[in-house]
């Protein structure tokens, strides 16, 4: 009985929930299969570590059309806090 009191629940979001509210990092990592990488880019406050595991391999984690088309410069535009040479640092 010890061991379910700490098991850690997952929280399950769906793409709608991205607009409403921030996610951390393993909470997004955890439903990286049902959220768009366009939509994570767009709405949530990410680390240059989880954009260069995500956003910058659409062939294994892409849902959609548009997130085969994600670029160093659309991380950079829309994740001011990350610069160039911490995407680089992460390679």
């Amino acid at each position: 009985m010890d061991t379910l009191e700490t098991i850690t629940p997952i929280t399950i979001i769906q793409n709608y929930h991205l607009m409403y509210a921030k996610y951390d990092i393993t909470i997004l990592e955890q439903n990286i299969g049902r959220l768009s990488l366009q939509n994570l880019l767009k709405t949530q406050i990410l680390t240059p570590i989880f954009c260069r595991k995500y956003l910058l391999h659409p062939e294994e984690y892409g849902m959609c059309v548009e997130d085969h088309y994600i670029s160093r410069d659309d991380i950079l535009l829309y994740q001011p806090h990350i610069t160039m040479e911490q995407l680089d640092k992460f390679q």
